[in-house]
């Protein structure tokens, strides 16, 4: 008799244990990479051991350290019937677990509505909240927190936003919420118990209650520019508010972070700009680690939606008259003509102070009797932040030719402007990470999400 009562005092111990396990996590601090490849991951983590970037005085990134703690694996993005996909798609079958097609927003590939991760979290009594860096009503934080069969209904996603009630709402967007048919929009949002905040002090001020943070207009400033604009608050204030705020709920929350202008910059091929797009992604997984390590319930998981760009470091020969050059300044080339790309790049990246993109769309909008070389080469030299000589440069009418060189310059190539089908490394960090490893398909996450939650299925 007692050899049965201790057999089934065990059996009921490893019971609990396995409850109390598949429940571990309370919080969910989801971190999402816009267009972060595994070679824009690479690029970066290379730049912070070999290249002394600034801010990593131990030359390892906050990337790489959760990436070396954590748990990682590989996985798919496609639609149902596309290897290739957009955000609105790739936020879709991440937050909802169920195949889609490109451009829509909460619906599966049959068009019909399926409920997201914040949704099912808000049933469950958590708090939620979505935050981003370009606008709040982007394809990304659409995905989880509205139903649309256009990723380009902004308006009616921004009234489907306040009317789910996420408890953070936090980004650029401005004009979605002010204008048109939602011109009453944040009058709305007041009566549901939003404050409503624009800049940084306002947002410093917000300890209780649920919060709409609009910082611009439109998009928020790419990183690289973000010091034109002191009021606006960095991806991870935004972060740290937001989970100051939910984290008040006892029952725990549910964040999704996007680092969303990864993505612009890629599209751009402006390694520069790429660059400084992590550093800000890297500071929020800063923040997200240290909550987790201190917070042992919350689990971390960082992905990205696709890959942008395919760019990387690639090897180039050069004439006389470059390698003459080059070898005057002490770089090293490799029989005689071969230059296998210098650690000063990333030195050459940091200097950048503006947007490529923008210029470029600057130059192609330009009468061409404007566009002389001194006028590009004046504001090229201003935006990479040292001086270009523009008479290096071949076909001065060719702009988007203009940035090749700049890139071939700097040892850098770039496969496309658009996005590829290459897989993508997600990495858990915290309570539950190990489920997140091997090789999977985005629809996936949301059911290892829920396991990890302890959510199982009746």
């Amino acid at each position: 008799m007692r050899k049965f009562c201790n057999a089934f005092v065990a059996l009921v111990c490893l019971f609990a244990a396995g409850v109390l396990s598949a429940a571990d996590v309370k919080n969910v601090i989801w971190i999402i990479g816009d267009g972060m490849g595994p070679e824009i991951m690479g690029f970066f983590m290379q730049g912070a051991r070999y290249a002394n970037l600034d801010g990593y005085p131990d030359n390892v990134s906050h990337l790489e350290k959760m990436m070396s703690a954590g748990t990682w694996g590989l996985y798919f993005n496609n639609t149902y019937d596309t290897l290739v996909t957009d955000s609105a798609a790739a936020a879709t079958q991440m937050a909802t677990g169920e195949l889609s097609r490109p451009e829509v927003i909460g619906l599966d590939f049959k068009g019909k509505t399926v409920k997201n991760l914040l949704e099912l979290a808000k049933e469950k009594g958590k708090s939620v909240g979505v935050i981003s860096d370009t606008y709040v009503t982007d394809a990304t934080p659409a995905g989880f927190t509205a139903h649309a069969s256009g990723r380009g209904k902004k308006m009616d996603i921004a009234r489907q936003q306040i009317a789910f009630g996420a408890d953070v709402i936090s980004g650029g967007g401005l004009k979605y919420f002010n204008t048109e048919d939602n011109k009453d929009l944040l009058k709305e949002a007041k009566k549901q118990g939003y404050r409503v905040v624009r800049n940084k002090k306002e947002l410093a001020k917000v300890k209780s209650g649920k919060l709409l943070g609009l910082f611009s207009d439109g998009a928020m400033p790419m990183s690289v520019e973000l010091y034109k604009h002191p009021q606006v608050p960095t991806l991870a204030a935004q972060a740290q508010k937001a989970v100051e705020l939910m984290e008040q709920n006892k029952n725990g929350f549910v964040l999704m972070a996007e680092a969303g202008k990864i993505d612009w910059a890629a599209h751009a091929n402006d390694a520069g700009a790429v660059l400084a797009e992590m550093k800000t992604l890297d500071a929020l997984v800063a923040f997200a680690v240290k909550y987790a390590d201190e917070h042992p319930d919350t689990l971390v998981y960082l992905n990205a939606d696709h890959d942008t760009g395919l760019g990387s470091f690639v090897y180039r020969y050069v004439g006389k008259e470059e390698a003459a050059r080059k070898t005057a300044q002490g770089e090293a080339l490799y029989g005689g003509n071969t230059d296998y790309a210098s650690f000063g790049a990333f030195k050459l990246f940091e200097k950048q102070t503006g947007s490529l993109y923008y210029l470029e769309e600057e130059l192609k909008k330009m009468p061409a009797e404007k566009r002389t070389p001194e006028y590009i080469e004046e504001h090229l030299s201003q935006a990479l932040g040292y001086p270009v000589n523009i008479a290096e440069f071949s076909n001065l009418d060719d702009i988007p030719g203009i940035f090749r060189q700049v890139n071939e310059k700097r040892g850098m190539s770039w496969a496309t402007q658009n996005h590829s089908a290459s897989p993508l490394i997600g990495v858990a960090y915290g309570a539950e990470a190990e489920r997140f490893s091997g090789v999977y398909h985005n629809t996936d996450i949301l059911p290892r999400m829920k396991a990890a939650l302890g959510w199982n299925e009746d």
